[in-house]
């Protein structure tokens, strides 16, 4: 049986969460290899893949199950799905990615594992690479998710947006009210903004590697 997580890329909505993602990426002629972290089932280089053949893109996750299910349903010779070891530095080389995406992943992490994955991240990313992070909002109220789902494409999975905004709206407002990712760009002087998008059920942050930064030590322990 189809897990509610796995409903939830195929509805209708789903695709429209990732919309703004997509549209940074593609918009940029520059970008060539991408990393996704905590890929899932792949739904992201999907939509990547379908709008430019060229690019090269590999999503990473630590969940097995998922990284089994993101090559069932994407093959494609410029797509490539890793198995990631938890708190494991990332297996590339330094400055490889021009751009590197993490979608509703860092509100879910404790600090440590966040502050670990992204100076990861800083050291696979090219120098003018970007991060972008997905993050939900909670701004609105549940109970507005009853009458929004209905102006999505149709899908009979549509229901899990209803679902989406009961589980993510109490992290995803205590990740805005945080800033966590705001300081954490600050203090690396790096350029940082951040807008509202998805009919404000989300946020898109994004920050620029202006310099090079020393390799990340090994995983905490």
């Amino acid at each position: 049986m189809k897990s509610i997580f796995l409903k939830a890329q195929d509805s209708g909505w789903y695709s429209e969460f990732l919309k703004s993602v997509v549209e940074k990426i593609i918009e940029d002629e520059d970008v060539h290899n991408i990393l996704d972290i905590g890929t899932g089932p792949g739904k992201l280089l999907e939509l990547l893949i379908n709008q430019d053949r060229t690019l090269q893109i590999t999503g990473i996750d630590v969940n097995t199950a998922m990284i089994d299910e993101a090559r069932r349903r994407l093959s494609n010779k410029n797509v490539s799905f890793q198995y990631q070891k938890k708190d494991e530095p990332l297996g590339f080389d330094d400055a490889v990615f021009d751009v590197i995406t993490f979608c509703s992943v860092l509100f879910l992490l404790d600090n440590n594992t966040k502050t670990f994955l992204l100076n990861e991240a800083l050291r696979v990313l090219k120098l003018k690479g970007k991060i972008i992070i997905l993050t939900p909002t909670g701004d609105k109220s549940i109970l507005s998710a009853f009458s929004e789902v209905k102006t999505f494409r149709f899908h009979k999975y549509n229901w899990t947006f209803i679902l989406w905004k009961i589980f993510t709206s109490i992290a995803g407002r205590k990740w805005q009210k945080q800033k966590w990712l705001e300081q954490f760009f600050e203090d690396k002087k790096m350029n940082y903004s951040i807008s509202k998008i998805f009919n404000n059920n989300a946020s898109i942050e994004t920050a620029t590697k202006s310099f090079p930064f020393y390799k990340s030590e090994k995983a905490f322990r």
